[in-house]
């Protein structure tokens, strides 16, 4: 599904954060977000994860009005922002049986068990969340957004605080996904990731994007 952004606008009083943005995004691609603190990255993911409602413009995922229908929305939108949205009382794996009832799964035991396997996380899946790497947490957090086989997979500064093996898993999720024909969006500072991993990077400076290159 193509994801389309016209007119985007988001302000918070009288700071305008996203000013008129437009972007587009085909199936099987990842675009990476750059730009300073203040531009307006993490604003536009959370629109379009629809957490954040825009103040103007239109949002479509292929057909689906994604400022009309959030709740349909939301069952085709994977998201991994700065919290990992984990309950802390449970385990991963309980944490992914949990996600997947609620979003209807036909088999969240064996979805999840897919997922711990694909991410390598069976040593770690069944401890309590509190006795958890930061790496080994977003690994969870990143079975928790791809539980219910999104067609957009959004990730808020994914890389933040990960060692070089936490990255790379990341990364190779994030090309699976597309590969499967999902469109993944993540922001980021890291411009060499940005380049080495996305089919497109694009800069935001005061609310709008500025420039668009190939990665």
């Amino acid at each position: 599904m193509r994801l389309t952004g016209t007119g985007i606008v988001k302000s918070w009083g009288a700071t305008h954060v996203l000013r008129g943005l437009d972007i587009t995004c085909e199936p099987g691609t990842v675009t990476a977000l750059t730009g300073g603190n203040g531009t307006g990255k993490t604003t536009l993911i959370r629109v379009l994860a629809t957490i954040l409602k825009p103040d103007a413009g239109q949002i479509t995922l292929g057909e689906l009005d994604l400022r009309g229908r959030v709740l349909k929305s939301r069952a085709r939108i994977g998201y991994l922002g700065h919290d990992s949205m984990l309950d802390a009382a449970l385990t991963i794996r309980e944490n992914l049986h949990m996600f997947g009832r609620l979003y209807g799964v036909s088999d969240p035991p064996a979805r999840a068990a897919s997922l711990i396997e694909r991410f390598e996380a069976a040593r770690f899946a069944d401890l309590p969340l509190t006795e958890l790497s930061r790496g080994q947490e977003q690994a969870g957090a990143l079975c928790r957004a791809l539980v219910h086989g999104p067609a957009l997979l959004l990730l808020d500064e994914p890389s933040t605080g990960l060692d070089k093996n936490a990255r790379e898993r990341l990364w190779r999720a994030a090309r699976e996904q597309a590969n499967e024909g999902c469109v993944v969006i993540f922001s980021t500072h890291d411009h060499d990731s940005a380049r080495q991993v996305a089919d497109h990077v694009v800069e935001l400076a005061e609310g709008k994007l500025v420039s668009v290159g190939q990665g």
